[in-house]
């Protein structure tokens, strides 16, 4: 899969930031939420983006690794999740609109899309085996 790194590598490399992000995200969590005036609030809760800039980097450096084939289907996938998470959150837009839904929070949209694209990745693996 990788020319370089092994699969074990690899879940390391983004293990390591995807578990630092919870747990950052944890505890801004916890101190703005027991400390909602702090003059820290603010920075506390933009903490967690430190080690979300680490996995996308980290995800970038790994697909630049991969195979030309790999990398075009990294990005059917990549945009099949941009279609399907966009045709969703503008669906669900005319919904909250028009027929009395509550809003939808923007902070779940990139987990939406980093969760079709997983899909959509075990799916293509499927179909090509």
């Amino acid at each position: 899969m990788f020319r370089l790194l092994s699969k074990y590598q690899c879940a390391k490399d983004l293990g390591l930031p995807i578990a630092a992000f919870v747990a950052l995200l944890l505890f801004s969590a916890i101190f703005t939420y027991f400390c909602p005036e702090s003059g820290w609030s603010t920075f506390f809760a933009i903490l967690p983006l430190v080690p979300a800039i680490w996995a996308v980097r980290t995800t970038i450096r790994l697909v630049t690794l991969m195979e030309t084939q790999q990398q075009v289907q990294q990005l059917v996938n990549f945009a099949t999740s941009f279609v399907v998470v966009g045709l969703l959150t503008f669906t669900y837009g005319f919904l909250s609109c028009f027929a009395d839904y509550p809003s939808f929070p923007l902070i779940l949209v990139a987990p939406l899309m980093v969760a079709v694209w997983v899909i959509t990745d075990q799916i293509s693996k499927r179909r090509n085996k």
